[in-house]
């Protein structure tokens, strides 16, 4: 799915809006500032596009022609609007999108044989359009054909295609062969059935020609046009028209290459020089998600183009989803193998709005050969669209961190202003969709000037990917896993590539998989997340796997000999080897240590081991990393009373990680964030999996200052908790007061002994509850039963699809469903969409998987009776050879009013491991409920300082 902060989906069209990748810490808490002087380090000349943050006006000022000319850009998104301006010309004059390609789905149509009577074409013995006496062509052969497309298709999505204020025009297009073997037509854009106003359309690549969706009157409403394109495939009789009515692929792609945006005389994006293939692979229907497929195919014809176009290619795709098994899905695995083969395509990737809690970075931006990239905010951007004074780049809160992989590799700047369709009423986007298609345009810089300063070099992605690393410009504070290895830099980058082309040295691949004691993963990076448990256990070991030169004979391959010094760039971080080496094709090994008493104190450590050519250590750049990150948390047990408190002093910008144990058992945890007058902040919260699920904000208002959060109930889940405090931005460069994060479990262990719920009987139950924590608990117990439910199991073994239908009730106010797949099942997809649907097929709810849980829910505001469907489409990564998978459906229906119960003991002092037994009884009798459903409570337990556990109670 796309890759956009909140504060930039704000700016979508309402029927576009739906929850995506960014938490709400990506939204900006900015205040008025008193203008002094201007104290940012970055210069640009367009700031709303910040190109001197990687130097490129730098860059260009030196090399002007160095502005991405000879180089495509492919674009895998929603779609790129083809006929606005700043996506019409290159720096040369040339068309700049040369190519269109529709994967989606969305737009194919089907078309038949027509009959033609007069100045009509009849179809099904009904006249669908006219005005054909007046084109300026005609069928070689007297044949015609129709399809339509209907705007009901999107009613789920843009809905409004000719922006007419209604949704269900029809839009015929006409098809023939104007000569033998080859299809023209024409499309019906205002919807008036009157072709005499339209012009002959063929396939884009051929003559580019484009077409505008527009309403009857010409001038549509507030003159609005959508610009599309066709492709016709005569063999399957389908017709495809292209159009981005998602917007998130023009906005990219005015980032990448645009040239004059908004008809702005030098606004323009990175590569302005660059042509541009815009390739539709996200169903806007459905949410802007992939599906089954059409990332793959976007890739195939990418690697086609780098093979046949005689010039280099760079592809963006800023889509990505929650990763499982980090760098081990079907599109990771695949994705990698295709790069293998393909070592002149290179390939750009969002790594994720999940940040800032580690290990973050979704699928495929976990891929190991394509460059992910991060997102910053440049101060000069920060500056002129924020009214923020900072005086040098910073890390958005939102970019996805590494922690089990060695990602991002670079960060690049994530907020734009950039190209839109007209529907579109924002033009600044935030996320690391941004930074992706940004980097993307420093790749074509770079291999632009390569290919003028070396007419003989060859592109090769991996020099592309390396130099930027080496070249990127760190961002202080900032650890490995926060930017990789920096700010991307592009005279850096040419400087160093210029380098290696004149002295021969071609960089390689190296595969990197780390091993630890205590995980079975097999990822690029040695990750602690839960400390060190014993002495022992501090080491991990790193297999290090060339790519083999394809020219080199079996004998060179054989015999070949390299060797390796190795550097910590951290203390605590000890290679075992000082050095390593490998003779023929065999893998290289080497082995790390951690030094304990360095890392005594909770908090994060993350470094570097640096393997340099051996006897070359500072004379050159490193050829690969391995990078190693322990986490030691606060632990929180019988010693400190399960709290922990932690003063939180640190310069503004900058995220303050905590880490802490919650203990298993436990069924409260009471997070607490308090400042003196006047200070603000947020910590946001991320469980053991590295996912975002709640948060505490501390505004100037609260009064006492402090922000409390108890979570208990099914969202508690124990293990490492990450905490991730920022202040508030302050705009004059003012000390920022401390704040105290506090963090308290209440452990109890809870049995249900027994537990009955027929319906037409009373509920009862009987649960047995020992005070786990070491203080005493003064506990006020109340119960209700809120709903009825039933989890199956539902396998699919061949396509991407499963239904089922909803029937509400008078008694049911909301319909829950969490739907779940297992990690490895999850793997398959590049994108999943859960929607609930109306009988016309509009949607109620259109939602889409961030990660392989989702929860959806319908609120019955309509007619009790009607019959809804809960949809689950996974986009399969590889249809072609698909594996089963099983899909959990846990369904929920909430109760109109529910079902209180009486507590015995209804209060009850328990001392530290003190066990009492609760009873309660429903106050009423139950009603009737489907087969195979039961209910489902909660047992309410009050204690003083405002606490509540909540138990779940399954009957």
């Amino acid at each position: 799915m796309m890759l956009l902060s909140s504060e930039a989906l704000a700016q979508q069209p309402p029927h576009k809006k739906r929850s995506l990748t960014a938490p709400s810490a990506g939204t900006l808490e900015l205040q008025v500032p008193d203008v002094r002087q201007d104290k940012v380090a970055t210069r640009s000349t367009w700031s709303f596009l910040s190109l001197q943050a990687a130097e490129v006006e730098t860059y260009l000022k030196d090399h002007p022609t160095f502005d991405g000319r000879g180089v495509i850009i492919v674009i895998l998104d929603t779609g790129v609007d083809p006929d606005l301006t700043g996506l019409k010309n290159t720096t040369e004059g040339k068309v700049k999108i040369i190519d269109v390609q529709n994967y989606s789905g969305t737009g194919d149509l089907p078309f038949a044989e027509a009959t033609r009577n007069g100045d009509e074409l009849v179809f099904n013995n009904a006249t669908v359009l006219r005005g054909l006496s007046k084109l300026a062509l005609n069928p070689y052969n007297g044949k015609y054909y129709y399809a339509a497309l209907n705007e009901r298709s999107y009613q789920n999505g843009l809905g409004d295609l000719n922006f007419n204020e209604k949704e269900n025009d029809v839009f015929g297009v006409l098809l023939f062969e104007d000569k033998a073997g080859h299809f023209v037509a024409y499309v019906d854009s205002d919807g008036d059935h009157d072709l005499s106003n339209e012009h002959a359309l063929t396939n884009y690549h051929e003559r580019f020609d484009t077409f505008a969706f527009h309403a009857k009157d010409s001038t549509g409403v507030e003159n609005k046009h959508l610009g599309g394109a066709i492709n016709i495939d005569p063999e399957r009789h389908i017709v495809s028209i292209y159009f981005d009515d998602g917007s998130h692929g023009t906005h990219v792609a005015g980032i990448a290459a645009g040239h004059d945006i908004d008809g702005a005389n030098g606004f323009n994006g990175l590569a302005p020089g660059a042509e541009v293939v815009g390739i539709k692979f996200a169903d806007n229907t459905a949410g802007g998600v992939t599906v089954s497929g059409s990332m793959k195919r976007g890739y195939e014809y990418a690697a086609r183009l780098a093979k046949t176009s005689g010039k280099p290619v760079v592809v963006n795709m800023s889509f990505g989803i929650g990763s499982e098994l980090e760098g081990s899905s079907v599109m990771d695995v695949w994705l990698d193998s295709l790069l293998a083969a393909n070592p002149a395509l290179t390939v750009c990737i969002s790594a994720g709005n999940e940040g800032p809690g580690l290990s973050t970075v979704g699928l495929p931006g976990s891929a190991d050969r394509i460059i992910s990239s991060g997102a910053t905010l440049p101060d000069d951007a920060a500056r002129d669209l924020y009214g923020a004074r900072i005086t040098s780049p910073i890390i958005w809160d939102f970019s996805s961190r590494g922690g089990e992989l060695a990602k991002p590799d670079i960060v690049s700047p994530g907020t734009a202003v950039s190209t839109v369709p007209d529907f579109v009423s924002g033009d600044r986007y935030n996320g690391t969709s941004m930074s992706s298609p940004y980097t993307a345009g420093c790749a074509a810089l770079l291999l632009s000037g390569m290919k003028q300063a070396f007419p003989h070099y060859q592109p090769n992605a991996e020099s592309i990917k390396r130099a930027l690393m080496l070249s990127a410009i760190p961002i202080k504070d900032a650890t490995p896993l926060d930017q990789g290895f920096g700010m991307v830099n592009v005279p850096r980058a040419f400087e160093l590539l210029s380098s290696w082309e004149r002295t021969g040295y071609h960089p390689k691949h190296y595969s990197i998989q780390a091993a630890t004691p205590i995980s079975t993963n097999r990822t690029t990076a040695a990750y602690f997340r839960a400390g060190i448990p014993a002495a022992d256990d501090a080491r991990a070991s790193f297999k290090i796997t060339p790519d083999d030169d394809p020219s080199a004979s079996a004998r060179q391959r054989s015999i070949g000999f390299e060797a390796f010094d190795l550097k910590s760039d951290a203390s605590w971080l000890i290679p075992i080897q000082s050095s390593i080496y490998r003779r023929g094709e065999s893998t290289l090994r080497a082995d790390v240590t951690f030094d304990m008493k360095a890392m005594q104190l909770p908090g994060l450590y993350s470094g570097r081991v640096r393997a340099y050519p051996k006897g070359k250590v500072g004379k050159t750049t490193s050829v690969f990393e391995l990078l190693s990150t322990v986490i030691v948390p606060y632990e929180l047990t019988p010693q400190n009373q399960f709290s922990a408190k932690v003063t939180v002093e640190h310069p503004e910008h900058e995220v303050r990680r905590e880490f802490f144990t919650i203990p298993s058992g436990s069924r409260e945890v009471r997070i607490v964030l308090s400042g003196p007058s006047g200070a603000t902040g947020t910590a946001q919260i991320f469980d053991n999996d590295g996912k975002h699920f709640n948060g505490v904000f501390l505004r100037k208002s609260d009064i006492p200052k402090a922000a409390t959060l108890a979570i208990s109930g099914e969202d508690l889940r124990a293990g490492v908790w990450e905490i991730d405090i920022h202040n508030g931005h302050n705009l004059d460069d003012q000390a920022l007061p401390p704040l105290t994060l506090q963090v308290t479990a209440f452990p109890m262990d809870v049995t249900t002994l027994a537990a009955s719920a027929i319906p037409g009987s009373f509920a009862t139950a009987s649960t047995q509850v020992t005070n786990g924590s070491t203080s005493m608990l003064d506990l006020q117990s109340d119960a209700e039963i809120l709903a009825c439910e039933h989890t199956f199991d539902t396998t699919i073994s061949s396509g991407d699809l499963f239904t089922m239908p909803i029937t509400p009730t008078t008694d049911e106010s909301d319909i829950e469903f969490r739907l779940s797949l297992s990690r490895e099942d999850y793997n398959q997809f590049t994108d999943i969409t859960a929607q609930i649907l109306k009988p016309d097929s509009s949607a109620v709810v259109n939602g889409a998987f961030d990660y392989r849980e989702k929860d959806i829910k319908l609120s019955l505001e309509h007619t009790a009776g009607e019959t809804y469907t809960l949809l689950f489409r996974g986009g399969r990564a590889n249809p072609e050879r698909p594996q089963p998978f099983k899909l959990r459906v846990r369904e929920r229906h909430i109760l109109t009013s529910s079902i209180g119960a009486i507590v015995n003991p209804p209060t009850k002092t328990l001392s530290p491991q003190q066990t009492e037994t609760f009873d309660l009884t429903s106050t009423r009798v139950l009603p009737p409920i489907p087969e195979g459903f039961h209910y489902f409570g909660v047992v309410r337990m009050k204690h003083p300082g405002e606490g509540l556990i909540k138990i779940p109670l399954r009957f």
